[in-house]
């Protein structure tokens, strides 16, 4: 959704999971997603980011959350409450990257 408004600012969409390629590959087809989905198996990117969850008897999840990175490599924007927002969350972030 809002691919077109992305693409006006430039801007790179890469999703992180802990499942494996082959889970992420059959998820990205069923919903249409038209951007990468990488593989974070063992979960150390999300422990970097801060969106590890580890459920005991569940095991290991990321968070669905947001980060707007520069071209730089710096952190200018965090959104950690993405599920309960999801209707208003594309908006709000085209809206921090026109601030960018």
């Amino acid at each position: 959704r809002d691919l077109e408004q992305y693409r006006t600012f430039n801007a790179q969409i890469v999703g992180v999971s802990v499942d494996p390629p082959e889970k992420n590959a059959q998820f990205c087809s069923s919903v249409g997603l038209d951007f990468f989905m990488l593989s974070d198996i063992g979960g150390a990117v999300s422990k970097l980011y801060g969106s590890a969850l580890s459920i005991p008897g569940f095991g290991s999840f990321s968070n669905r959350q947001t980060y707007l990175i520069d071209p730089k490599g710096n952190i200018r924007w965090v959104f950690t409450d993405v599920e309960s927002r999801i209707p208003t969350h594309s908006k709000e972030v085209l809206d921090k990257l026109a601030e960018l």
